[in-house]
């Protein structure tokens, strides 16, 4: 009987052990680069008046920054008509569509309440302006970005160390209660 106490002691000396090293390891490695995807979708609010807005009505936020894949939703939250329209050289001062290869649909004139949505499925910088009240007064951006590689974390490898390699545990019958031999008798002794 001692001598499972003892064997008992040293196993679950050897796991606090392991999980110290764990723990340890995990604290001391160095700090690893996590990838930070940029949002899997934007809500942007055509709004009035400031403090949003520098001159009468603005898109807020002005410019998003999305993943590849995601949707942008423009509202209107404005008593007037307001659209959602790709720049070109004319109409944005010079500044062009920017380099988003995805073909930027106009919304047409968006009424009070209305929305109009896009979903981005390739990089770049989409520009775009109400032409109801021209760039000068209402412009913004899209940024999108690609996703970039997704990691799969593994199990063997929890905080990011990686797990000391050690010989394999012995099988070691355990016990269960009600089953088999060890069980106690009625009288408060063990069978072997």
């Amino acid at each position: 009987m001692r001598r499972r106490r003892g064997h008992r002691a040293v196993l679950a000396a050897g796991g606090a052990g392991l999980l110290a090293l764990l723990v340890l390891g995990a604290y001391g490695a160095p700090p690893t680069r996590a990838y930070v995807s940029p949002p899997r979708g934007a809500r942007v609010l055509i709004e009035e008046a400031p403090p949003q807005c520098s001159i009468g009505f603005c898109y807020t936020p002005a410019d998003v920054d999305v993943a590849s894949g995601a949707t942008v939703t423009w509202f209107n939250n404005t008593a007037t008509n307001h659209s959602v329209t790709r720049c070109t050289p004319a109409a944005c001062s010079g500044g062009g569509p920017g380099d988003g290869p995805d073909a930027f649909a106009d919304s047409g004139p968006l009424a009070n309440g209305a929305t109009y949505f896009f979903t981005y499925a390739r990089p770049g910088r989409y520009a775009y302006y109400c032409s109801v009240y021209g760039y000068k007064v209402m412009h913004g951006s899209v940024t999108v970005h690609d996703t970039g590689p997704r990691a799969t974390p593994t199990p063997a490898q929890p905080f990011g160390v990686p797990l000391p390699a050690f010989p394999p545990l012995p099988q070691i019958p355990v016990p269960v209660p009600g089953v088999g031999a060890g069980q106690p008798h009625r009288d408060g002794f063990r069978s072997s």
